[in-house]
């Protein structure tokens, strides 16, 4: 009945539209569609894998692909230059809006090719997509952000761009006034990890909101900024004779001539601030603050419909603390930029990976890279990630094995459909625009699966379930 409604009747319409503009694009540049196999080895991937157990091999799993990264670039080792794929990929994750546990992404690979090839090539496709389905016209080009600069003025890695309120460095506050959590801040500002060396000190200024946001208002800002570990959210007004009001205001009388030639900020302004010891901390907390206020305050441009972006120079490994080591940020078989070959075991913290992401409107779209074509740079990595020799060829001596073989340089990227869609149709759930989704519990309410199966069913697969893990749920 649902799927009576005309809404959702145009909703899938225009999915249907989407998947036809993208094999329309695809082809005509030389792409070929070919489908990879849904009964996959189960690999680290990130998140975990649904398993499927094999009646004819007891006691083994099939895995169903989070991917089919492998396989795409299996392709490319058998000499197939360009590759793409209308694919079904699943995790076992936590559903919400914008995911859930199966999903659809247009998957694409290339030979011989660099970033900027994989780039004009999505762009290229996303302006052809959207002027066959909205008959709007895209700019030639995206906007490109490094990763840092990303965080740092937008406290995100997938921004929403369609306002202009950027975060600003305000480091200079802590020399102005004995203000105890600036102090701390400043003194504390994280600079261990080599990819920055920024303050841990932000500050927003949100323009002519002296007078729309009220003690309570700013208030449940601070609470936005806590739910994102920051300690606190500062504040002070300028009233209508330029002099601060409210907040931490008198920490700072006197000196509003230099703060606000330093931050841009002018009578009626209200100036928000994040002070933490951590850099990505106090960037991210501030960061979810300006994304509420663009909601609040209605600032997106309205002639600004779809902003595209590209995130680039992302740090390619990350610390895990809860098992002690390094693991990368993306995936294993992303190519680290070059001038960090020699110090990858060395410095991990400051490489930088040859991948990128592409956001629309707040949402990451798409995620891909240059992928590693060397057998030894490829044991080196995994060796950095605490997965030894004898380990990488038990999961990955497929792949290891085909590089022996003269692989291409060869890189590529993975447009997500349901988000395409959903910001295509104007929707904030990719459930507005899947024929069948499953629900917040990763359950479906059309066929009520996942379902108990007949005990001849799990005898068959030699399984036997727990019964004090069942559940009537």
């Amino acid at each position: 009945l649902d799927l009576r409604r005309d809404p959702m009747q145009q909703n899938i319409i225009l999915r249907s539209q989407v998947m036809f503009a993208t094999r329309e694009y695809l082809t005509s540049k030389g792409f070929l569609e070919i489908e990879t196999p849904t009964f996959v080895k189960s690999t680290p991937e990130g998140a975990r894998d649904y398993l499927v157990p094999s009646r004819v091999h007891p006691g083994k799993f099939y895995s169903l692909p989070q991917s089919p990264q492998l396989y795409k670039q299996l392709l490319m080792v058998s000499g197939f230059d360009k590759y793409f794929q209308i694919a079904r990929c699943y995790r076992d994750e936590d559903a919400r809006g914008d995911r859930q546990p199966e999903f659809t992404q247009i998957d694409m690979e290339m030979s011989f090719t660099n970033r900027e090839e994989v780039l004009e090539t999505t762009e290229g496709m996303m302006q052809y997509i959207f002027k066959k389905t909205l008959n709007y016209n895209l700019p030639v080009h995206f906007d490109r952000i490094t990763w840092e600069d990303a965080f740092d003025l937008y406290g995100s890695d997938k921004p929403d761009l369609r306002f202009d309120m950027k975060m600003q460095d305000a480091a200079f506050m802590a020399e102005l006034a004995d203000f105890n959590a600036f102090k701390a801040g400043a003194a504390n500002a994280d600079k261990s990890i080599e990819r920055h060396k920024r303050s841990g000190i932000k500050a927003l200024v949100v323009k002519n909101a002296a007078d729309k946001y009220s003690r309570k208002h700013i208030e449940s800002l601070e609470a936005v900024a806590k739910t994102y570990k920051a300690k606190g959210l500062a504040w002070m007004k300028i009233d209508a004779e330029g002099i601060f009001e409210g907040g931490i205001s008198k920490f700072y009388a006197g000196k509003e001539a230099e703060i606000c030639s330093k931050l841009g900020a002018e009578k009626n302004d209200l100036i928000l601030f994040v002070s933490d010891e951590k850099w990505q901390v106090a960037c991210v907390a501030l960061g979810a603050v300006r994304k509420q206020l663009g909601k609040d305050l209605n600032l997106y441009n309205p002639a600004d419909e779809f902003h595209f972006a590209w995130i680039i120079d992302f740090p390619y490994f990350a610390w895990n603390e809860e098992e002690n080591h390094w693991e990368t940020e993306h995936h294993m078989f992303t190519l680290p930029q070059k001038k960090y070959w020699d110090t990858l075991e060395s410095n991990p913290g400051a490489v930088k990976g040859d991948l990128y992401d592409l956001v629309l409107n707040g949402y990451e779209l798409a995620s891909g890279s240059i992928r590693i074509h060397d057998i030894e740079l490829q044991k080196r990595i995994f060796r950095i990630c605490n997965i030894p020799d004898d380990v990488a060829q038990q999961k990955f001596g497929f792949l290891l094995d085909a590089f022996k073989f003269s692989p291409p340089p060869h890189g590529g990227i993975a447009p997500g459909v349901d988000r395409l869609c959903m910001i295509l149709a104007g929707q904030s759930s990719i459930k507005e625009v899947i024929a069948f989704p499953k629900g917040t519990a990763a359950s479906s309410p059309m066929d009520n699966s996942p379902n108990w199966v007949e005990d001849k069913q799990l005898e068959e697969l030699g399984l036997l379930i727990d019964e004090k893990k069942r559940t009537t749920k």
